[in-house]
């Protein structure tokens, strides 16, 4: 299936004008977002009933979800013509705290180029809140937003991404985040 799933990205990317793809703007951006952490409820599960022989009946998450805020700056300057950096800082209402910095790619389509894939890529530093232990300062966030472009290019839309680890800890859950998101140009 991943297979399958890799060749229609394949044809579907080709179909297009590359250079039609691709950012052209020159604009940074200033993110606004909220949203859900941790909405797949990873991480521990703690024994709520156990069989006399020990092992466990049912099983609770200790991991719950929790409401995410999002600040981000993104610049509008380009390097290798297609990267965007970026510098962000996200925390939840269960003290979660991630600072960090990446870089992102705009895919445009429509005639109108008004809707865009935004895919990316960040590296920071977590600090570990009331809900999930991710087991590491150090984390990486990957995923994307799919968003639309007004005539004023202020962008809304929404994002999913993945923090994790990548096996630098003792243990690896990861957490996935979906933002609502409200991007304005300056």
């Amino acid at each position: 299936m991943k297979n399958y799933l890799e060749i229609f990205l394949i044809i579907f990317l080709c179909s297009f004008n590359i250079e039609d793809l691709f950012a052209k703007e020159k604009k940074n951006r200033l993110v606004l977002g909220g949203g859900i952490y941790n909405f797949m409820e990873n991480g521990e599960k703690r024994c709520t009933s156990s069989h006399s022989d020990g092992t466990c009946f049912t099983e609770e998450s200790v991991a719950k979800s929790s409401v995410l805020y999002q600040f981000e700056y993104q610049s509008g300057k380009n390097f290798l013509k297609i990267f965007k950096p970026k510098i962000g800082f996200l925390g939840t209402s269960e003290n979660a705290f991630y600072g960090y910095g990446g870089v992102s790619v705009d895919f445009f389509f429509g005639n109108c180029k008004c809707f865009i894939l935004t895919p990316s890529f960040a590296a920071g530093w977590y600090v570990d809140g009331d809900e999930i232990k991710m087991y590491n300062r150090i984390e990486f966030m990957s995923g994307g937003d799919i968003s639309y472009r007004f005539r004023n290019d202020v962008r809304v839309g929404v994002g999913i991404y993945h923090i994790s680890n990548a096996g630098l800890g003792k243990e690896n859950p990861g957490s996935e985040s979906i933002i609502f998101k409200y991007q304005i140009p300056f």
